[in-house]
């Protein structure tokens, strides 16, 4: 554990607007993708690899995001860490912090032992056929932070961000996938375009 203010409110400010929306926008939005390439992870060993690729981004920033939130709550945080404590105080999350869900128990677990380690438990989750829950575990992740937001001391997190966290609605993007294939062999080219609903923006042009 740190020290009580080891971190100003101006640094608690800037590695929110830098890191922690960082790690909540990679989270929606690599689950929303998964959600839609999981169906095509059979198709070749791209499509397999990008499946793959965004699970594992997937499933560290679903990890990062439990810590920041459980890990002093768990006794599992490390000295350098920043933690939900370092911006509301142990009494606000005592007092306003859901209790870790099952499915984040299982989220945390399932990233250091699929994921982070070669371990023998990796064998054991996928002989049990246990599945990510992309949708569902970005949902339960918000709703944390939208029980604790509004608690947050002016000065260290911006409003917007404060506003965000506070009203975030998860909004599943639309992926078009087209995979391009030879006559002979397995696909050899995948595009993207991502839409997320209610903002009109589209990213187009991930080739793979």
């Amino acid at each position: 554990m740190k020290p009580p203010s080891s971190l100003s409110d101006r640094d608690l400010f800037d590695y929110a607007e830098e890191h922690l929306q960082y790690e909540i926008d990679m989270l929606t939005l690599s689950a929303g993708i998964l959600a839609f390439i999981a169906g095509h992870k059979s198709e070749g060993y791209l499509a397999w690899a990008i499946n793959n690729g965004l699970l594992n981004s997937f499933s560290f920033h679903a990890r990062n995001l439990i810590n920041f939130r459980y890990s002093r709550v768990r006794s599992t945080e490390y000295p350098t860490d920043v933690v939900l404590e370092d911006y509301v105080g142990d009494k606000i999350v005592a007092d306003r912090l859901p209790a870790i869900t099952p499915l984040l128990e299982q989220a945390l677990t399932k990233a250091n032992k699929q994921v982070a380690h070669l371990s023998v438990d990796r064998i054991q989750y996928e002989k049990a056929g246990k599945e990510w829950h992309f949708i569902d575990l970005s949902k339960e992740s918000l709703a944390a932070f939208r029980a604790i937001a509004p608690h947050v001391p002016n000065g260290r997190m911006s409003e917007v961000l404060k506003e965000r966290l506070a009203r975030f609605e998860f909004r599943i993007p639309v992926v078009q996938i087209e995979i391009g294939k030879t006559s002979e062999a397995g696909p050899i080219s995948i595009k993207l375009s991502l839409r997320i609903l209610g903002d009109g923006r589209t990213i187009d042009g991930i080739p793979a």
